[in-house]
């Protein structure tokens, strides 16, 4: 009779035969956003993606780094474009209007993302909040303000403003419409369709480049 093989060690096979790190983040999105960061376990994630809870460690270390890659395959792509942005030279002026249409995008491509982060970030119980500000929002909002500093130096934004609370602001009109959506269609009778949501970002973008242009001011 012929004896079973023994378990394989190190990297789980390449090729198409599983892809096993995008079936445990598929998961993390559906148990994350049905019961929270605290109200999942490593094997409740393991066995909805039909893995090992071997996986987890070995794709992601833990929870909380499934939970990291989760959101960094969402947020990482706005964390490069402010980097970006930062690079350019001083006398290109910062399109935080851009940044803005950018964010509410992304946002709007990945409904789950505002549900989760209310309720593992904003709430005051999150159980992501300092993992979060020291992967995302430490690298993301400082240099946004920084962008903001920068053109009202230039003479390109309301010298009245103040970056940081720019940064609140505009950050704030990013999220809140998809955070109230759900009580928003109803009480305004909206449509939230592609064609909807884009005519919403578009409204939002020319919204915060007014307000924050140097003609605003006079």
């Amino acid at each position: 009779m012929r004896k079973p093989d023994a378990p394989r060690r190190g990297r789980p096979p390449a090729g198409p035969e599983r892809d096993v790190r995008g079936a445990l983040l598929e998961a993390a999105r559906e148990l994350f956003l049905q019961r929270g960061f605290a109200g999942v376990s490593v094997r409740q994630l393991a066995a909805s993606a039909g893995v090992n809870p071997a996986m987890v460690k070995y794709y992601f270390d833990d929870k909380r780094g499934l939970y990291a890659a989760m959101l960094q395959e969402v947020i990482g792509p706005l964390a490069e474009r402010i980097d970006a942005m930062m690079a350019a030279p001083d006398g290109d002026s910062p399109d935080l209007p851009g940044f803005l249409g950018d964010y509410m995008r992304t946002v709007a491509a990945h409904p789950w993302l505002p549900a989760l982060i209310l309720r593992d970030v904003l709430a005051p119980d999150g159980q992501f909040r300092t993992r979060f500000v020291a992967d995302f929002a430490g690298r993301v909002a400082p240099r946004a303000a920084e962008l903001a500093r920068r053109g009202i130096q230039q003479g390109r934004m309301r010298k009245d403003l103040d970056p940081r609370l720019t940064v609140i602001s505009m950050l704030s009109l990013g999220l809140w419409p998809f955070l109230a959506m759900p009580v928003l269609k109803e009480a305004l009778k909206l449509q939230p369709d592609g064609k909807s949501v884009e005519a919403l970002i578009e409204h939002t973008v020319r919204l915060f480049a007014a307000a924050t242009a140097v003609e605003a001011s006079k």
